[in-house]
């Protein structure tokens, strides 16, 4: 198996390979890397589109990434069931415009997830496990989450979520600027991914200072 570059493109293929825990099915001349934790999935190479529906059947909620030029990739998961939405990538040109990030903080190793949906649990569990979780703590509940799900030699995969009921009050943006801040130290950039749709995640992505610099599909099972 021949890596993809490492581009923001392929973060996250990249990042899962790098974590250990991915595997690796061949898919005529390209393969699948995939990430059993994540339900993630994400084509390589020249992979074959006969070979990569046939892994994507019957894994009920994950999702794939897939370059947008690979519209026989993308024609693959829709006859496999899967639905699809473009994604944008950005990267973030000048660290000056992030925000101010006080109040942020690793989240302790101790500190009760009950409060969480239990998706955003099992994330965040993963997370301050492999690395750091950062947090903001509003009324001693903490209200929003920033990780790198994902890590290439030169890139950083963003991860934001902040709860209902906390949203509006630039917590989010605290919580990214100030994990960037930490990934960015030890040697690595941002890669901010986002689906066309959600525009709140684009519209912080934009205040953080991130630029548009690539696309890719994101197919999910349903």
């Amino acid at each position: 198996m021949i890596a993809p570059p490492d581009d923001p493109r392929w973060v996250e293929a990249n990042g899962m390979l790098a974590s250990g825990e991915a595997w690796v099915r061949p898919a005529g001349a390209g393969n699948v890397v995939g990430h059993d934790a994540a339900r993630l999935l994400v084509p390589i190479g020249d992979a074959d589109p006969a070979a990569v529906a046939s892994i994507a059947r019957g894994r009920d909620g994950w999702a794939a990434l897939v370059a947008p030029e690979r519209g026989d990739l993308c024609a693959a998961f829709a006859g496999a069931g899967w639905d699809s939405e473009p994604a944008i990538l950005h990267t973030l040109p000048d660290p000056a415009t992030l925000a101010d990030d006080e109040g942020a903080a690793p989240l302790p190793a101790e500190a009760s997830l009950a409060q969480l949906p239990p998706a955003l649990a099992d994330e965040v569990d993963r997370a301050r496990r492999t690395g750091t979780v950062w947090t903001v703590v509003v009324d001693g509940a903490a209200a929003c989450f920033a990780h790198a799900p994902w890590r290439s030699r030169r890139w950083f995969d963003v991860s934001v979520e902040t709860l209902p009921g906390y949203r509006q009050l630039g917590l989010g943006a605290r919580v990214a600027s100030a994990m960037i801040r930490a990934e960015r130290a030890a040697g690595r950039e941002p890669v901010w991914g986002a689906t066309e749709g959600n525009a709140a995640s684009r519209a912080l992505a934009a205040r953080l200072g991130f630029v548009a610099v690539d696309r890719l599909i994101v197919a999910s099972a349903p």
